[in-house]
């Protein structure tokens, strides 16, 4: 029920604030809105767990059934084990969701909106998935495995350069090129080959700098976002970075969330029993919501914050994403300790 309104409201939200400015048929947006929903249904399972856990133990605990449980011997965890596991499956429910189903789901969503609402081209969708990016200037032809746009760097750059009768003249590989500056690259660990009448010569080269018409913002396009893959490609893609040298923190932290994320639920569980049964008589629905929205906000802030530290590489990922639920949990545990004093 609490996962029900709580799409309505956020939909409708989001609807009024954008409806005035979208110029597309009511169709095209009810079809964007379908495939936006399973992320904000990912996104509010942890909020309807807690509100509806903040509900059931606090009626319990009104209408004096916790007593009753705890005078034939059972302590509040036994009490709660049927809820705790059945959010323990529907967090393994959401996970199987949300790395399965979602990136197809958001890959739509964006591409309804970039192209059918917003009328921008459609290239960039069409090649997104694609895993190497190929561009042309004059007689060289060039190829991108990947670009990080945190460093300003490509990494995996093969360059073709070919003569009037378009046969291949010299082949360079460069494991990194670095943006330098007015279209200036510095190609790092290079492996140049070079075509005579028939004959091919590698050598290795340190260093060595090109200019390419393209700009940092044109190789954006081809970055991963991690969005659109799935756990196990999102995991490919940190090890190719690694072996290129590059920085993955912001994606390792990524792969992280996804597990964390998919198991707050299960954490706004545990959280929300102790202070359900704290209120006991007290207040009422209102009170209940009040404290579970107040619980989801300070769990966001201290989930934001311990993010934003991974990905600048401050605080070890695995810690940065499952920090918040590592917390919540001691707290809940602490809780249920000082209620049985």
């Amino acid at each position: 029920m609490f996962l029900c309104v709580l799409l309505c409201l956020f939909v409708g939200i989001d609807l009024l604030s954008k409806i005035w400015s979208l110029n597309a048929p009511l169709s095209t947006i009810a079809v964007y809105y379908f495939f936006k929903m399973p992320q904000i249904g990912v996104q509010m399972v942890p909020v309807s767990i807690l509100l509806a856990t903040l509900l059931l133990f606090a009626y319990m605990s009104k209408h004096n059934e916790l007593v009753a449980l705890y005078t034939s011997g059972r302590s509040l965890y036994k009490i709660a084990s049927p809820v705790l596991l059945t959010v323990t499956l529907i967090s393994l429910a959401s996970f199987y969701f949300s790395d399965y189903l979602l990136p197809m789901a958001n890959f739509k969503a964006q591409k309804i909106w970039m192209v059918d609402i917003l009328g921008r081209g459609s290239e960039f969708y069409d090649s997104l998935h694609q895993r190497r990016a190929w561009y042309r200037d004059g007689n060289t032809i060039y190829n991108v495995a990947s670009y990080d746009s945190d460093s300003n760097s490509i990494s995996g750059l093969s360059l073709y350069k070919f003569d009037s009768n378009f046969d291949v003249k010299e082949h360079i590989y460069a494991k990194q090129a670095i943006y330098k500056g007015k279209k200036q690259w510095s190609l790092k660990d290079i492996r140049k080959t070079v075509f005579t009448d028939g004959h091919a010569a590698t050598e290795p080269i340190p260093e060595l700098n090109v200019s390419f018409r393209e700009t940092p913002d044109d190789f954006k396009k081809i970055e991963a976002k991690s969005d659109y893959l799935t756990a196990s490609r999102l995991k490919k893609y940190i090890s190719d970075l690694k072996d290129a040298g590059l920085s993955p923190a912001k994606y390792e932290v990524e792969y992280h969330k996804r597990y964390s994320l998919a198991f707050a639920g299960l954490v706004m569980c545990f959280i929300g029993i102790p202070f359900a049964v704290r209120q006991q008589r007290r207040g009422g629905v209102a009170l209940n919501i009040g404290v579970g929205f107040a619980l989801v906000f300070a769990y966001w802030v201290l989930f934001s914050i311990t993010l934003s530290m991974g990905m600048s590489g401050r605080i070890w990922a695995p810690l940065s994403a499952w920090g918040a639920n590592v917390v919540f949990i001691a707290l809940s545990v602490f809780l249920v300790q000082k209620m049985k004093k």
